[in-house]
């Protein structure tokens, strides 16, 4: 049972020459305070930080667990106040960014419901509004019942780390109308129900879209992440293809020389991260499906991108009647 994993964890170390606490540090990236901890409470490890042990010390979890062979090993966050908040699912995302930038190869590959997380947290209006969307309306937060969106005129990013690390990752990602389109949605609900403050809360967070849009047509058009504060600093390479297939998740494969991880965000269950090897297959093929029979929006790309990133763009602009 889990409690023999101790006794294997120190066999399987000393055969290696190293601390327990040291390789499991490193592995699950804690400190090593925190994983001597779990070593003698073994029971506190989460399924996925299972899964990393026993791949890296070749151990067999059906022999420590009373499951069967084909098992789905993860972790799970519900969709709720308490485990989903905006804050507890960007510092999710905050750890699997840092996991596989700090390995060899890093890459990921998205299939984008909504704009990619990463890319809004360089607007701070932007990064506030979809926040507050998310704690108000989808997790229903009783304190946020009959409040309005308001902008601070001098905020700065609140979460700018995650699309800092993003951009040093080489991606390849896939959207569609609904991705592009999602955001504006939510503007229009905003702005039709008097929801924001006041009509500059409204053109900060319209405006701040409209540059991130802008973002992404010159990222595809170089086919190169951008810092929008830094526009010469290069960024890692990138990918954007579109399908007009409407993505049912936000699907992402963190994926390096040493691991896999695939994460799956849905808006009506919550967050499953696993690296079990037919969940990340299963997403990874999904993605290559939708890229396979989709559009190349980058380099040689260019009337698609153009369309899809300027006229579709400007032209639900318009019949949504945002304008500036």
């Amino acid at each position: 049972m889990i409690k023999k994993l101790p006794q294997i964890l120190h066999e399987k170390s000393r055969q290696r020459g190293l601390r327990t606490a040291a390789i499991v540090a490193d592995l699950l990236n804690i400190s090593e305070d925190s994983a001597y901890r779990r070593i003698k409470r073994p029971q506190s490890f989460r399924a996925d930080e299972l899964v990393l042990l026993a791949r890296e010390f070749r151990i067999n979890l059906n022999n420590l667990v009373e499951t069967q062979n084909d098992w789905l090993q993860g972790n799970y966050v519900g969709f709720d106040q308490e485990n989903l908040s905006a804050e507890n699912f960007y510092e999710l995302l905050k750890q699997r960014l840092v996991r596989t930038l700090n390995l060899d190869h890093p890459k990921v590959f998205y299939g984008a419901k909504e704009i990619p997380f990463f890319y809004t947290m360089w607007f701070p209006h932007l990064s506030a509004f979809k926040e507050f969307v998310w704690n108000r309306d989808f997790l229903k937060q009783t304190q946020l019942a009959g409040c309005l969106f308001q902008t601070d005129p001098q905020a700065q990013p609140k979460y700018i780390a995650l699309a800092e690390r993003y951009l040093c990752i080489p991606s390849e990602e896939v959207w569609s109308f609904e991705t592009l389109f999602s955001t504006l949605y939510q503007i229009q609900h905003y702005k039709e129900c008097g929801l924001f403050a006041d009509e500059q809360d409204y053109r900060r967070v319209l405006g701040e879209y409209d540059a991130l849009v802008d973002l992404i047509f010159e990222q595809a058009e170089k086919g190169m992440k951008i810092n929008p504060y830094l526009p010469k600093l290069k960024g890692a390479k990138y990918k954007l293809y579109f399908n007009a297939l409407t993505s049912v998740d936000n699907s992402m494969v963190f994926e390096s020389s040493k691991d896999q991880v695939a994460v799956v965000c849905s808006s009506l269950s919550g967050v499953i991260t696993s690296d079990c090897e037919s969940w990340v297959g299963a997403t990874r093929r999904w993605i290559e499906s939708c890229i396979a029979s989709g559009t190349l929006l980058s380099h040689s790309g260019s009337g698609p991108r153009s369309r899809f990133l300027r006229q579709e763009y400007r032209t639900k602009k318009e019949w949504l009647g945002l304008r500036l």
